[in-house]
C-alpha cells in the first residue's frame, strides 16, 4: 500500500475543523455550567395560634386572628449566591378573596443554602368569622425579583412567582 501525504490545504481543513468543534464544545460546557436555577420555595408548616390568646391593644382585647408559616427557600445553584429584592407572601382563600399578606425584606442567599423564614400573616375578622370547624384551604402566592451573582457579576433582575395549596385543619374553641 502507498502511503498518502496530506498536502497542506487538508491539513488546514483538520486544524479549522478541530478548533471549531473544540471551542464549541467550550462554549456549551461553560453556558452550562454558567446558566442559573431558579431558587426552590416550599410551605413546610402553617399553624393556627390558640384562638384564646389575646393581643391587647388601646381600644381593648381582640381575638389572635394570625396565622403563621414556615417558608424554605433554596438555592440549587454550584457558586452562585443569590440577591433577593424583598418577598412578598399572600395568602388567598380556595374561592379567591384575599386572607393577609406580609413581606420579607431584601436579603442575600449563599450557594448551596436553605433559608427558613417563619411569617406571621393577621387574617381579617370577616375570614375567622366564616370557618368553620374542620379544613380550610388557602392559596399561598409568594412572588419576589432576583438577581444571580455568578463569581462576582451580578445578572439582571429575573421575577419569579410561586403558588402552593394547602389544606389545613382547624378547630375553633
Amino acid at each position: 500500500m502507498a502511503r498518502r501525504k496530506l498536502d497542506r490545504d487538508q491539513l488546514g481543513m483538520y486544524c479549522w475543523f478541530f478548533s471549531v468543534t473544540v471551542l464549541s464544545l467550550a462554549g456549551v460546557v461553560s453556558w452550562l455550567s454558567l446558566t442559573p436555577k431558579n431558587p426552590g420555595f416550599r410551605i413546610s408548616d402553617a399553624r393556627f395560634p390558640d384562638s384564646k390568646n389575646h393581643s391587647v391593644h388601646l381600644n381593648g382585647s381582640v381575638p389572635n386572628d394570625s396565622i403563621i408559616f414556615d417558608l424554605e427557600i433554596s438555592n440549587p445553584n454550584k457558586r452562585m449566591g443569590i440577591y433577593y429584592s424583598g418577598i412578598n407572601l399572600a395568602l388567598y382563600r380556595a374561592a379567591g378573596g384575599v386572607v393577609g399578606t406580609n413581606s420579607i425584606p431584601a436579603f442575600y442567599q449563599g450557594y448551596r443554602n436553605t433559608t427558613l423564614f417563619q411569617i406571621l400573616i393577621h387574617s381579617s375578622q370577616e375570614f375567622w368569622q366564616a370557618t368553620n370547624v374542620g379544613k380550610i384551604d388557602f392559596k399561598v402566592r409568594v412572588e419576589t425579583a432576583v438577581k444571580f451573582r455568578i463569581i462576582k457579576w451580578k445578572t439582571k433582575l429575573h421575577q419569579i412567582s410561586y403558588e402552593q395549596q394547602l389544606k389545613c385543619k382547624y378547630k375553633s374553641k
